[in-house]
């Protein structure tokens, strides 16, 4: 819009102010610039919701003039209609706002708003690609040649600079060329305010007419930011506190003092962007910056349509993630290094979509295997080898074992209440349809494991892992028998013992403090379970545990036993490297394929496997409402002392968990164990046993 000669006269500090809002002074990569999405039909939006709370919105009335009177302002419109409002906001430039003032218009309104001036382009949308640089590759979204006038000329691409879908025909807007286009599709002119110094100044004294006489001005190229601006006078219409006009201080181009990276830091985003950039083959995961720079990973999004947008808010972020990889990230989202655009499912959908590049890494053969001096990032070597010394140091020993769940489990009765529902069931529901009530699936899940157990009045029951007591209470009531459950938690024992005082069932109902372990042999019981307690007996423990069972379980005998798997293809990976959950949640806690359990179980005892069914969906359904319930007592979470941290740590376990079984990536077994011949048992002619999902809601 102005010659060579002119623009040496700009006011440096109007100038450095555009770059800075346009983010143009980042060294590397190129400046994220956003788009609404679906472009100005957010207007009709916003109009709607303000509508409903009772705005008026009158179209087409063209005002011609703004009096200020007694009691506010009177706005007089073309047709003649006048009518008084308590203040106005001209969101208009500096010399139609003069306009419609008149002579109304004060000195200091006319000082301020006549130093800006103005400057007439005429705009082109058309489809010449001669005004484009000769060679294509040199296009780019914003494009400059010299006229025939030795003045410049812009040039938009709007192909890659607006979302306008796919054509192979390319649409340029071309601002004062020296020749009208070839191909001109529309002609319109408009208005420029030239950066001069006076107006640098004006711009700066804006403060000392806003709100006079009840009038604010925003308008267009007030060298402004718009949205502070507008943010400002809706302020000062409401008669709240408006922030300081901008000034050379806080204009300077600066990112947020918390997004200020350090070296160190730096260098961790370029390796942890690129790593993404490499390892995103489908899906969409965004980083976005609060300083406004943008990192978009994008794969394919037929093979998943999943998309997420992580808000970083401190360059820690990088660093975590790249010194200590999936523990890294974990740990930056425990430390409030970065949050989610979606809130409900943003977490959980990164997690589903790093699943299904790490799938389709392994199905490509682009990953090895890896072993626990190997991660992700290599970067995270010497922190992968550091977590995976301190899960060995807690391999369950009989001493070790309580200290590992004591660590989790005791954490406080109040806390488990807030979120496990009414039933206290701290493992899998069995849910019909994803909107039933985590109590139904809870009580369904019960009915299943005393149905497929086979409990008779007579029988002796021995539950290994027995919680919170909810499943003894309920079987006793449904069956009589006698039920005698172990655990290594102090809180759980004394919560179970309590609530077994209250129902009245003391003389059917033992709840000990006592490792399986430490069982006397001689005592034998009629039925055995154990409801997702095998993950806390680890890999060594394995055997020892399937053969404590079999000694413990009469020879007519069932054994019930729930628990979480894992794929055999990952198996090793997993017993060989740390992990979020065993550093964070379950010390001492590892995941066991079917295969390895099986094998265990071939190896130390004389089991047969009667029935095996996967009840992991419901899974993710569980821990979707423990989420919900969790982040809905939030509150009552900090009164009992936790703080911010713990409640992130607790979120994240279950998106992280969630993720798991949503993708298959983890499994919920309900298997049924006996002994060759047990006909007495398990009937003759053979009695099947029924699907967990089969149960009505009690």
């Amino acid at each position: 819009s102005s010659s060579k000669e002119d623009v040496t006269s700009f006011s440096a500090f109007s100038i450095l102010s555009f770059c800075r809002t346009h983010h143009l002074y980042q060294l590397f990569g190129q400046p994220q610039w956003l788009t609404i999405k679906g472009h100005s039909h957010f207007v009709k939006r916003v109009r709607e919701v303000l509508e409903t709370k009772g705005c008026q919105f009158k179209l087409g009335c063209e005002v011609q003039s703004v009096l200020p009177v007694d009691n506010g302002t009177a706005m007089v419109c073309g047709d003649g209609f006048q009518e008084t409002y308590n203040g106005c906001i001209m969101a208009v430039d500096a010399p139609t706002a003069l306009k419609l003032l008149g002579n109304q218009a004060t000195f200091e309104e006319t000082r301020v708003l006549g130093a800006f001036q103005y400057a007439t382009s005429d705009i082109f949308l058309h489809q010449d690609s001669t005004l484009m640089p000769q060679n294509k590759s040199a296009w780019s979204a914003l494009n400059f040649l010299n006229s025939s006038k030795n003045n410049a000329f812009l040039t938009y691409w709007l192909n890659a600079l607006q979302n306008i879908g796919k054509t192979s025909e390319p649409f340029f807007v071309t601002v004062n060329p020296d020749h009208t286009p070839k191909n001109t599709l529309l002609k319109w002119s408009t208005g420029h305010a030239i950066p001069s110094v006076a107006a640098s100044k004006a711009s700066l004294e804006l403060g000392q007419i806003q709100g006079k006489r009840g009038i604010w001005f925003c308008g267009y190229d007030f060298n402004q930011d718009e949205l502070k601006a507008g943010m400002d006078a809706a302020h000062g219409i409401l008669g709240k506190h408006s922030s300081v006009p901008p000034s050379p201080k806080n204009m300077s181009p600066s990112l947020p003092k918390n997004m200020s990276p350090s070296f160190m830091e730096t260098t961790a985003r370029l390796f942890v962007t690129k790593f993404f950039q490499q390892y995103i083959s489908m899906g969409c995961v965004i980083f976005l910056e609060e300083g406004g720079r943008i990192f978009t990973f994008k794969g394919n999004m037929e093979k998943c349509p999943l998309k997420t947008v992580l808000k970083v808010h401190n360059p820690q972020f990088y660093w975590r993630i790249m010194k200590e990889a999936d523990i890294g990230l974990a740990d930056a989202y425990i430390h409030g290094d970065f949050s989610f655009l979606d809130e409900n499912e943003g977490l959980l959908n990164l997690f589903r979509i790093l699943v299904a590049n790490k799938e389709n890494s392994a199905a490509s053969g682009s990953a090895k295997r890896r072993t626990w001096w190997s991660p992700a990032l290599l970067t995270a070597s010497i922190s992968s080898a550091k977590y995976f010394v301190k899960h060995l140091l807690r391999q369950n020993t009989i001493t070790q074992a309580r200290r590992n769940i004591s660590r989790h489990y005791d954490l406080s009765n109040e806390l488990f209440s807030l979120y496990l529902g009414k039933m206290m069931q701290y493992s899998s529901g069995v849910f019909r349809t994803g909107e039933e009530h985590l109590d139904v699936a809870q009580r369904r899940k019960i009915s299943s494991l005393i149905e497929k157990t086979r409990i008779e009045k007579w029988h002796e029951v021995l539950d290994i892992g027995c919680g919170w007591g909810s499943l003894a209470i309920e079987t006793v009531k449904r069956t009589g028998c006698k039920y005698t459950g172990i655990t290594l938690s102090e809180q759980q024992l004394k919560y179970a013992q309590e609530k077994v005082k209250e129902a009245g069932l003391e003389d059917n109902i033992k709840i000990l403090l006592c490792d399986y372990r430490q069982l006397p042999k001689e005592h034998q019981f009629d039925r055995i379970i154990s409801v997702e307690m095998v993950e806390h007996v680890g890999e060594e423990y394995i055997e020892e545990f399937y053969r404590c069972c079999d000694q413990l379980l009469k020879e007519d005998g069932l054994f019930v036993l729930q628990f979480i798997s894992i794929p055999e293809e990952l198996s090793k990976e997993i017993q060989q490297t740390a992990g979020f959950l065993k550093e964070y949640i379950f010390p001492g806690g590892t995941l066991l394929s079917l295969d390895r359990n099986l094998s265990a179980m071939a190896a130390a005892t004389r089991f047969s496997v009667e029935h095996v069914e996967n009840i992991g969906m419901s899974y993710y359904h569980t821990l979707r409402w423990w989420r919900k319930l969790f982040l809905k007592n939030t509150s009552k979470v900090l009164a009992l002392g936790f703080d911010e941290k713990f409640m992130r740590t607790w979120e994240y376990y279950f998106d992280y968990c969630a993720a798991g079984f949503k993708t298959g990536t983890l499994i919920d077994y309900q298997v049924v164990f006996s002994r060759a011949g047990n006909f007495g048992t398990l009937g003759d002619p053979y009695k099947g046993f029924p699907s967990a999902y089969s149960f009505m809601d009690d």
